[in-house]
């Protein structure tokens, strides 16, 4: 009966060290994900993940079967994220977008957002948000009047504005491949004898070279 007692009680010894074992292995690499993710810098780069305001950040159940992906591949999966911006660039981009777009409906503003993001990918333009927007022509003259006449800096970017960049920046484009953008109330512009209209939404007719 002694015997009896004394395997069941290794048994059970053994069973709770290596319960312990998985459970300390688990949290270790719980840890590494979570200090992977703290490592990356404000100032070096800001992660706009493809997650609208308002939306909760929920995050995906990892069978226990599976092997536990890396930080890269969680990124790549939960938030399908397309480009990545510093927050100077992000910034940038929300304001012309709210100065320029204000008074649009969400597709109005994305379109404008289409526009800064298609000169950035463009070989005829700067390669940066910042460069595109504050760019002037050969006669100095600016490519985006707000950024002279002062609302560029005196907008408040609205929610609908930070969610129509947030999903330019996912991937979402109805431009057809728009450079350049007017104003309707605008009569007898250079754009229309030197570029191809494209499309016309709210307020602005869209343009291509």
């Amino acid at each position: 009966m002694r015997r009896c007692y004394r395997n069941v009680a290794l048994v059970l010894g053994t069973i709770l060290l290596t319960s312990h074992a998985f459970s300390n292995s688990c949290s270790l690499g719980t840890l590494e994900v979570y200090a992977a993710e703290d490592t990356v810098s404000d100032e070096t780069e800001n992660v706009h993940n493809c997650i609208l305001p308002g939306e909760e950040n929920v995050e995906t159940e990892i069978p226990a079967e599976e092997s536990e992906p890396s930080p890269t591949e969680v990124e790549a999966e939960d938030y399908k994220q397309k480009i990545r911006l510093k927050n100077k660039e992000y910034n940038v981009l929300l304001r012309i977008v709210e100065a320029e777009a204000g008074g649009e409906d969400i597709t109005g503003k994305m379109l404008v957002a289409n526009v800064i993001m298609n000169r950035v990918k463009s070989s005829r333009f700067p390669d940066t948000v910042t460069e595109v927007v504050y760019q002037t022509n050969s006669k100095g003259k600016a490519q985006f009047s707000p950024t002279v006449d002062g609302r560029m800096d005196s907008v408040t970017v609205t929610e609908e504005t930070e969610e129509a960049v947030i999903r330019v920046l996912c991937g979402e484009d109805s431009s057809n491949g728009a450079l350049y953008f007017r104003s309707t109330r605008i009569e007898n512009a250079w754009h229309d004898e030197a570029l191809k209209a494209v499309m016309t939404h709210g307020n602005h007719i869209f343009y291509t070279i």
